[in-house]
């Protein structure tokens, strides 16, 4: 006896039923607000640019890097320019004061020069040798004011810190802060003090006290 059980046949004429996918999961419609909002910007960075977009911004791109190169080479002329002169100012220094050292260690000689003629004058020393000294210290400033040296203006002359060393000061009826004594002569090199002037610098006179006091 077979357990084999019969078929219906009405299994045959009825197939299991089709479940379609994403029936019964409906899509969410988009809102009033997103509708109103449109593509979110995450769609938008997604969009593909136009080929007229791409050529524009590409030529913004090219126009911006122009820039920056043309301010780049405006900067760097400038610092070039700058370079040159500062090279021709310090050449030019170098050819103007470049004996300045010689200039200074040759002024104790004009110094021990003058000394001795104004030793010579109070001594009364022979004329002629006097004279010989004198012709000296004269050629020799000739040829240093040709170099540029030139002796600082003092006697008489408003006290100047720039210009003048004030060795001390005396008492004396002219207005004060005037030089009254040169000790030793100042030089310019070229309008650049090359060695102040030592001198006596003028203080007021002390008041006299009336016969009441």
């Amino acid at each position: 006896m077979s357990n084999n059980k019969k078929k219906d046949p009405k299994d045959h004429n009825h197939p299991p039923p089709v479940v379609k996918v994403g029936e019964g999961v409906r899509e969410k419609a988009p809102s009033d607000k997103e509708k109103r909002e449109g593509p979110s910007s995450t769609e938008k960075e997604k969009r593909e640019q136009t080929p007229l977009e791409k050529v524009h911004a590409e030529l913004e791109a090219k126009a911006k890097d122009a820039t920056e190169q043309h301010d780049q080479w405006l900067r760097l002329g400038a610092e070039f320019e700058n370079y040159k002169k500062r090279m021709q100012k310090e050449k030019s220094d170098v050819m103007q004061f470049g004996n300045e050292s010689l200039l200074r260690a040759v002024l104790p000689i004009l110094d021990n020069l003058e000394r001795a003629i104004d030793h010579g004058e109070k001594m009364k020393v022979n004329g002629t040798l006097l004279q010989g000294v004198e012709t000296i210290l004269r050629q020799f400033l000739a040829i240093l004011e040709r170099f540029g040296v030139k002796p600082v203006a003092a006697m008489g002359e408003s006290f100047d810190p720039e210009k003048h060393e004030a060795v001390s000061q005396a008492e004396s009826d002219q207005e004060p802060d005037r030089v009254i004594s040169e000790l030793e002569k100042g030089y310019l090199f070229h309008e650049r003090l090359l060695r102040p002037a030592k001198v006596l610098v003028s203080k007021a006179l002390p008041e006299k006290k009336t016969e009441t006091e």
